[in-house]
């Protein structure tokens, strides 16, 4: 499902600025609104026809296929719009809040 669809069912606030991934395993990740507006990312439930598998990320994954992988999260449970930034696991730990890897932008400066 291409994410426009799910921001169109959910009507986020005008002041929404971010979208906030958490999944089943607690792992959260941060990515900006316009970031999932503008460009390819979709909720993926099916693989090759056939429903996700736990080990691929099941049932629902986020792909955002312009940015690394740390913010593709896997195991869907939740999805927050705010208008405030919040780092997620990743970005705790140093990695950037934005990771293009076009600009190389792996790591906090």
């Amino acid at each position: 499902m291409d994410f426009s669809e799910i921001i169109n069912a959910a009507k986020p606030l005008p002041s929404a600025k971010y979208v906030i991934f958490e999944g089943a395993d607690g792992y959260t990740t941060n990515v900006a609104l316009t970031e999932l507006k503008d460009n390819l990312a979709f909720i993926a439930t099916k693989m090759n026809s056939k429903d996700i598998e736990d080990r691929f990320g099941g049932p629902a994954r986020i792909v955002i296929p312009h940015l690394y992988g740390w913010k593709s999260t896997k195991y869907v449970v939740a999805i927050k719009f705010q208008s405030q930034d919040e780092l997620g696991f990743w970005e705790k730990r140093g990695y950037h809040r934005h990771g293009d890897p076009w600009k190389e932008e792996r790591y906090s400066d």
